[in-house]
């Protein structure tokens, strides 16, 4: 194999694919990336046997074609140091040299035919929207989503499509954020999907596209697999096997008061009094007056803040006390000028309308 790349986009291309490597696997080959130069250009292809992904690099000029198996890590590394605008990579056996101006650096790979074999997801039901749009979505649902590998069965984001309507929800037990999208309709028959997908395969989609992609993304899920695919790229994921909670019996049907606040205030003043809460137990302390929202913090031999700011209130009012954290991640990923909460007692969970499609439900921590 022999081509001539675009180093900039071989770099983002490769180091997308390069994120499904395992640094740790009792599989070595799967440590390495497979290129494969054709009619096509360069394809690039990395598998963790529960991820993979395939990216195809078009600004190639393939004098040779054939295909290569170089390291993951290293490769990534080197390429990201390079600072040519093109780059010649050439490869005999199991070797391929990277040449720019001045340099010359030899990676040894491995038996390119004893990789896995490329992924393929079978027929199953698709959805189709922009892409841009679907990144919007994970960026307003991810976040809530649990880390802790002992909680499995929210380790992931739900996917429930029904009536032409997309609902992305994710939680952790302690929040749930719920985004949706209306799909398209007029379909002969409807989309009915409840599943699953993993954390670490959309945080590599979140790589893949761009804010302003217009992008037709396609998603088809199957039994157990899930596949996306847009533009240059397709990736494909094993699904959760897991009973995703019924997110709707936690969403507060009514409040007692409802607060419509500035949203880019409510952050500022936030993070603000943050930094004087505990370290151990972050709380910040919210209450709701007639026409005002007093907040404050307190860390012991530290000191206190405490900071008013004005907002249209209905109803009793009453006092909660949030993570901060909490509210500040959900609040960095929306854009209105205005938010609602609404809100009863420390008892029942709070609800923030953060747009149009856009809620997140909050438990406040009682007793403090």
């Amino acid at each position: 194999m022999k081509i001539l790349s675009d180093r900039s986009q071989l770099q983002e291309s490769f180091s997308l694919v390069a994120g499904i490597a395992p640094q740790k696997t009792p599989k070595p080959i799967l440590q390495n990336i497979l290129l494969e130069a054709g009619d096509n250009g360069l394809t690039m292809f990395a598998t963790d046997y529960e991820i993979s992904a395939k990216v195809t690099v078009e600004s190639v000029k393939v004098q040779k074609p054939g295909k290569v198996l170089l390291p993951a890590r290293e490769t990534s590394a080197l390429l990201r140091e390079l600072n040519e605008p093109t780059l010649t990579l050439e490869s005999k056996e199991f070797r391929c040299t990277i040449e720019s101006s001045g340099g010359s650096f030899v990676l040894v790979g491995d038996d390119p035919e004893q990789f896995p074999a490329e992924t393929q997801v079978g027929k199953g039901q698709k959805i189709n929207l922009p892409a841009g749009e679907f990144l919007s979505m994970i960026r307003k649902t991810i976040f809530a989503a649990a880390r802790e590998e002992s909680r499995y069965m929210i380790n992931g984001v739900l996917f429930d499509c029904h009536d032409d309507c997309l609902r992305l929800v994710a939680t952790d037990g302690r929040r749930l954020a719920l985004n949706y999208y209306n799909l398209a309709g007029g379909k002969k028959k409807a989309v009915t999907i409840k599943s699953v997908v993993p954390i670490r395969a959309l945080q590599l989609l979140t790589k893949a596209i761009s804010d302003d992609s217009a992008e037709d993304l396609e998603i088809t899920f199957t039994e157990n697999q899930v596949g996306f695919r847009f533009a240059n790229v397709s990736l494909v994921s094993q699904l959760l096997e897991c009973n995703f909670p019924d997110y709707d019996v936690v969403i507060p049907k009514a409040a007692e008061t409802s607060c419509e606040i500035n949203r880019d205030l409510l952050e500022r003043n936030v993070r603000k009094v943050a930094i004087l809460s505990s370290g151990d137990l972050r709380v910040i302390r919210m209450n709701f007056g007639s026409q005002s929202l007093e907040m404050s913090a307190e860390s012991s031999g530290v000191g206190r803040a405490d900071q008013v700011m004005d907002v249209d209130v209905k109803g009793p009012g009453g006092i909660l006390s949030f993570n901060p954290d909490y509210l500040l991640e959900a609040l960095k990923v929306t854009d209105p000028e205005v938010i609602r909460l609404d809100m009863s007692d420390d008892s029942t969970p709070a609800k923030m309308t953060l747009g149009e499609s856009f809620t997140y439900i909050l438990m406040p921590i009682s007793g403090s």
